[in-house]
């Protein structure tokens, strides 16, 4: 394999609780599904081993998971129930589909916007953001595929074209991170409720998102035109923004801004979002280098060894909107807090998890023939 840096990274990872935390989280969760995706590319059994014992060690005697508050709505906390639907479809064990049934019987409740949209949390009442898509979307989709008898797909086709509806701008063709319905909350626009902000992860989650639901609805009696539309417009605004390194900047429309950065998380995601499209059919397949470019230069750019250790480095460590529940923090959705406030980190599990699987997509387009 031409990248012996990232084989030896994911290595690492998975062989240390160092990088993550055993928790049911998001973050987590996209790590399980970049070594889940690749078990399901290789067969290597040590992929699926790290992904079934982080599960299974989350369940405690009672064959529960405790860190899910079905009280509690967050679309966060979605996320991880799609690597117990894929667990489930190697190893038919009825606690993965216990939990996966709950968190789909909570959705039934879910607070929305009037238009149709799952809030993000409870505590953004009205908001919906762009990383949501990605944390409830695939799991709603793969749920009803799998177990329910009457597939019907329009909610979910509903609340992307409420995404393109109330977050799209026509006139730079860009899709900003986050709006709220009421526009009350301080940082929404009065007149189209947007943040102020392009966000490079932000657009990488909606991104990941229609391809994963793209693939998912194949075959399934959905009218999927919309999402490949939807998909064609996010990449196309995308691409006149990409730097000559690959990469995209953390404030996509900024790049020349003081104090932005090339960032590797959004980057990543989009170089998987852009490689899995080609691979699928669904994006031209003269892109395919551009999602190549930005793996290449988000590797040249950041991926660097120190004292035997493997790290990626340019990723956001995180960044949201309104006041942080958990710490108090007001991100107030300036340019200023998206460059300066949130921390750039190492190996942080946004950015390795997104690297990961962009190297599955990499390694199917090198390797067409396996699994």
């Amino acid at each position: 394999m031409a990248y012996p840096q990232i084989e030896r990274l994911k290595e690492q990872y998975r062989s240390e609780e160092k990088w993550y935390s055993l928790r049911w989280h998001y973050i987590e969760s996209c790590i399980l599904k970049a070594y889940m995706d690749s078990y399901k590319r290789t067969g290597d059994e040590a992929d699926y081993r790290f992904v079934k014992l982080f599960i299974d060690r989350l369940y405690d005697q009672s064959g529960m998971i405790p860190g899910i508050r079905l009280d509690y709505y967050s679309i966060d906390q979605i996320r991880m129930a799609s690597v117990l639907l894929s667990l489930y479809e190697v190893d038919p064990d009825p606690k993965y589909k216990r939990v996966a049934d709950q968190l789909y019987g909570q959705l039934a409740f879910y607070p929305r916007t009037d238009s149709g949209n799952f809030w993000h949390k409870q505590d953004y009442p009205h908001q919906v953001w762009l990383d949501g898509l990605y944390m409830g979307q695939p799991f709603y989709v793969e749920y009803v595929k799998q177990f329910i008898g009457t597939r019907d797909y329009s909610d979910t086709i509903a609340q992307f074209a409420n995404i393109s509806r109330h977050l799209y701008n026509r006139e730079n063709r860009l899709f900003y991170h986050a709006y709220d319905e009421s526009r009350s909350i301080f940082w929404a626009d009065k007149e189209t409720g947007r943040s102020p902000q392009v966000w490079a992860r932000a657009v990488g989650w909606l991104a990941m998102a229609l391809v994963d639901v793209l693939e998912l609805l194949a075959g399934e009696p959905a009218d999927t035109g919309p999402l490949q539309e939807q998909l064609l417009e996010v990449i196309e605004g995308m691409l006149p923004y990409q730097h000559s390194s690959g990469m995209w900047y953390q404030v996509v429309d900024r790049g020349a801004s003081p104090g932005n950065y090339l960032e590797a998380s959004g980057t990543l995601m989009l170089a998987f979002a852009i490689l899995k499209g080609v691979r699928l059919s669904l994006l031209p397949s003269h892109w395919a280098v551009r999602g190549q470019a930005a793996f290449d230069g988000t590797a040249s750019h950041y991926l660097r060894e120190e004292q035997g250790e493997v790290l990626l480095g340019g990723i956001c460590k995180g960044a949201g909107l309104g006041r942080n529940p958990d710490s108090g923090i007001v991100r107030d959705g300036s340019y200023e807090y998206y460059v300066y406030n949130e921390k750039v980190a190492d190996n942080n599990g946004h950015g390795v998890a997104a690297l990961l699987l962009a190297y599955n997509e990499i390694c199917r387009a090198l390797l067409p023939d396996a699994r």
